[in-house]
């Protein structure tokens, strides 16, 4: 609801509530049919490395649909284009879950019904989302936003952890593409019972407002703003890094090393378990030392996975509690990436009349250009590392789990490109100011 005028307090803690109800059952619903479950999916079908990376990447190539969301917020405000596209997000789900009928008739067609109905799916998210941000920032004072972001964030990998015991115990149960798809559509009837909650939200109008000011304009306007576009270019190293470990590590898990579906999603738990810490954290450890140092910080944890997949045991009674370990340190870096790079989106852009064509502006450029270049990359890499790891007189490299350790290794240049853009100081300045918002463009 727009109300035109600035927020009560009561207002304001009544909105952030109701957002962290929604992330709550959202994050219940994108656990049945968010990218771990997804990659199984693929595998299930029998998709080959190339056509999984490709589904990693969707992600982010889904940035692309972000202008649909403006001008959907143009008419009917941010929250409710968010619970709009939120409704259309989970119908697209349902394409994805029927590859699973498809693949009776033809592999290649269930691939591709796949990929079409992640792609939607991502695209629709992003849609919906790409203001939640600025949204978050309407609903918040400048001292309240970092640990809001971080709040709602931890309501939704609480759920996800509670989701994702559910969906291990029901594919230790019930094996194959047909529970798998089943689980896709419960969550996506989850996800269609989330908008409710963010419908109700308040909000002041003045996302709105900027919504409908010329769209392309602003956009140029605002990569003109040297903190933004620098977030910009980290962002897309930082997601890039993202589309190359994260999702080909599940694959890992499952063609490497042989895990089933449930012991996969044992370690994806791990992954959202870690989530839970990393994003109640995130917000002090903003306020504390600057978010441009935490994201720093964390595409060093990205650079350190490479040199655990080298020791990780291919099998074993001790590979699952690797796995476990290896996802929840996984879980804790993405995490405090994500609720870090929008503390310092508001801390680059914090006129809210400039965070709509900044958002899309930033989003375009670290999501969208990251999502194309992670499935141009990622595809081609972990194509070749098999015949690469089969040259290679090392003994690491050798059988199933060979190949994804060789593609970890020859993509560490990314996060170490990334931390050097993330702690290299800005013009004149030796460091950062510890508190958010202190940094102006």
């Amino acid at each position: 609801m727009i109300l035109g005028r600035q927020l009560t307090e009561a207002e304001r803690h009544r909105s952030q509530g109701l957002y962290c109800a929604f992330n709550f059952v959202n994050g219940m619903s994108y656990m049945c049919l968010g990218e771990g479950v997804l990659v199984l999916f693929a595998a299930q079908l029998g998709a080959p490395n190339h056509v999984v990376s490709v589904l990693g990447a969707l992600l982010y190539v889904g940035y692309a649909m972000l202008p649909l969301g403006v001008l959907r917020t143009a008419r009917r405000g941010a929250a409710a284009c968010q619970a709009d596209f939120w409704i259309a997000r989970n119908a697209a789900a349902l394409v994805t879950a029927s590859a699973a009928a498809v693949w009776i008739a033809s592999p290649r067609a269930a691939w591709a019904v796949l990929l079409v109905g992640a792609f939607l799916f991502y695209g629709c998210r992003a849609a919906g989302s790409v203001l939640f941000t600025p949204l978050l920032g309407d609903v918040s004072t400048e001292d309240e936003a970092s640990s809001v972001i971080g709040r709602t964030t931890g309501f939704f990998n609480l759920s996800a952890v509670m989701a994702i015991a559910c969906v291990t115990a029901v594919t230790h149960r019930w094996h194959g593409r047909v529970a798998l798809a089943a689980i896709i559509v419960a969550g996506a009837a989850l996800g269609m019972c989330s908008s409710f909650f963010v419908r109700g939200m308040k909000e002041t109008g003045a996302i709105r407002d900027a919504a409908r000011a010329p769209l392309l304009a602003g956009m140029r306007a605002a990569l003109r703003n040297r903190a933004l576009l620098r977030l910009s270019f980290d962002w897309f190293l930082l997601n890039l890094a993202i589309i190359l470990f994260v999702p080909i590590s599940v694959l890992a898990l499952k063609r490497g090393c042989g895990f089933d579906d449930s012991k996969a999603m044992i370690c994806a738990c791990a992954q959202f378990g870690a989530g839970i810490l990393s994003s109640f954290a995130c917000g002090p450890l903003c306020r504390a030392f600057g978010p441009r140092r935490v994201l720093a910080v964390s595409a060093l944890g990205f650079a350190a996975v490479p040199f655990a997949w080298l020791v990780f045991p291919e099998s074993g009674s001790c590979s699952l509690a690797c796995g476990i370990a290896l996802f929840f340190w996984l879980g804790g870096v993405y995490y405090a990436i994500y609720n870090a790079t929008n503390a310092a989106f508001l801390d680059a852009c914090p006129d809210k009349r400039d965070q709509v064509a900044g958002s899309v502006a930033a989003n375009l450029v670290a999501g969208a250009g990251a999502g194309v270049a992670g499935s141009i990359l990622g595809s081609w890499l972990v194509s070749v590392a098999g015949d690469w790891a089969a040259a290679l007189p090392f003994r690491a490299f050798a059988g199933p789990l060979g190949q994804f350790r060789l593609f970890f290794l020859s993509v560490l240049p990314v996060p170490v490109a990334a931390f050097l853009a993330c702690a290299w100081p800005k013009r004149g300045q030796r460091g950062e100011s510890a508190v958010p918002g202190s940094v102006r463009p």
